[in-house]
């Protein structure tokens, strides 16, 4: 269900295109995505020491849940009654902030949960198959934005898109209700955690191997990611690829995309996670070369609109294999007893790389699309060196 929210309410797309319709400021408008992407991940660190401290994760998830659902009705109240350009404008800027915090503080819940019901072979299945379901209902949500927002919509601006949240916070929150109907199995508290600082986190980089290369591995995939949406720039300034042609591409991705993430899913059950996401950011390094490739090989206009298609292919084969064992794969490689800890931790330090995706563009401007994308390609082989290198324990084989 938080697929269709994804894809009727998306940051980089539905929320950035309501904010155009207020602003024409760029600073604002390349603000939205990576701030809910920061905001998600940036408050776990603040929910470590509580699910250290209690049997049950969901109560959590709960509180933040009923926060978001308060999230959506302020904001699609507002547009409904409000016509005043600033206070549309703040009104979605502090529903990205409060609202991107709010899920945020979900993320150690839902791991927590995760950890607990489903055993450690079957998780990159069960993620596979999220990711899949989530996929192809994205890719329904498509036609309702359309409904609403597009050319024939039958409503104005901004009644359209207060119509088009409505249907993003309904199934956001049935979302919501359908996880927390999950019977979470208690779990020992303890007060014997240490004290969370930066000397305990430095203790256990220093002390864990295996987490500090998947801390490494996650840190270069978000930055070797950081030049995607920029491909489309790209293909079109230099390639004379038709911007029109953008809508193929992301089906292409749409349909590729869930494919390979119940494929890897289904592998990652005989052969853990570790090889589908290492081979996922191979498989980016070769998009990235293809496209430093494209000038050179005079790949230009309408051959550059079919060379297109298997970059992007590459990225969608990308997408499914690392969103599918990712999560299952830092599952797999943190100690049951710390796994809080261990992935807020993680969590919030990809919350402040993820702020680095924001500055792309001034990037590129500085030292050009190839130099980027050359930069792109070291860091995804680095990443998949870091990944390849992991121990994972799987069938709930003890640490250590």
């Amino acid at each position: 269900m938080i697929g269709t929210t994804n894809s009727v309410a998306s940051p980089d797309l539905v929320l950035t295109a309501f904010a155009a319709h207020l602003t024409s400021n760029p600073l604002i408008l390349g603000l939205i995505a990576p701030l809910q992407s920061a905001t998600w991940s940036l408050p776990q660190v603040w929910t470590i020491g509580w699910l250290r401290r209690t049997r049950r994760a969901l109560p959590l998830y709960h509180w933040s849940a009923v926060l978001r659902m308060l999230s959506w009705i302020v904001l699609v109240a507002v547009v409904f009654l409000s016509r005043s350009a600033p206070l549309l404008l703040v009104t979605l800027m502090l529903f990205v902030v409060v609202g991107g915090l709010a899920a945020g503080v979900t993320g150690l819940p839902f791991i927590e949960v995760v950890a607990k019901i489903i055993p450690a072979r079957q998780r990159g299945l069960v993620f596979g198959w999220r990711g899949a379901l989530g996929g192809v209902l994205a890719i329904a949500g498509a036609p309702v934005v359309l409904y609403f927002t597009g050319p024939d919509a039958r409503f104005d601006f901004p009644t359209n898109y207060a119509l088009l949240f409505i249907v993003a916070g309904v199934t956001q929150m049935l979302g919501f209700f359908a996880f927390s109907l999950v019977k979470e199995p208690p779990s020992e508290p303890s007060d014997n955690h240490p004290r969370l600082s930066l000397k305990l986190i430095r203790t256990i980089w220093r002390g864990d191997r295996n987490y500090r290369h998947y801390v490494r591995g996650r840190t270069l995939f978000e930055l070797s990611s950081m030049a995607n949406g920029l491909i489309i720039v790209y293909a079109s300034q230099r390639l004379g690829v038709r911007l029109e042609l953008a809508g193929m591409y992301l089906l292409v991705s749409s349909i590729l995309r869930p494919v390979f993430s119940v494929a890897a899913g289904r592998v990652s059950v005989r052969i853990g996670n570790r090889l589908p996401v290492s081979f996922g950011m191979l498989a980016q390094a070769v998009g990235w070369i293809m496209l430093l490739l494209a000038l050179p090989l005079g790949v230009r206009d309408r051959a550059a609109e079919y060379y297109m298609i298997p970059v992007y292919a590459l990225t969608a084969i990308q997408k499914g294999l690392i969103f599918s064992n990712l999560m299952a794969l830092g599952l797999n490689v943190t100690p049951e007893d710390e796994r809080p800890l261990y992935m807020g931790a993680l969590n919030t330090w990809i919350g402040v790389v993820s702020i680095v995706g924001a500055l792309n563009g001034a990037i590129a401007k500085t030292i050009g699309f190839e130099a980027l994308f050359a930069l792109t390609t070291v860091l995804s082989i680095l990443s998949a060196w870091q990944f390849m290198t992991l121990h994972e324990r799987l069938d709930d084989e003890p640490a250590g």
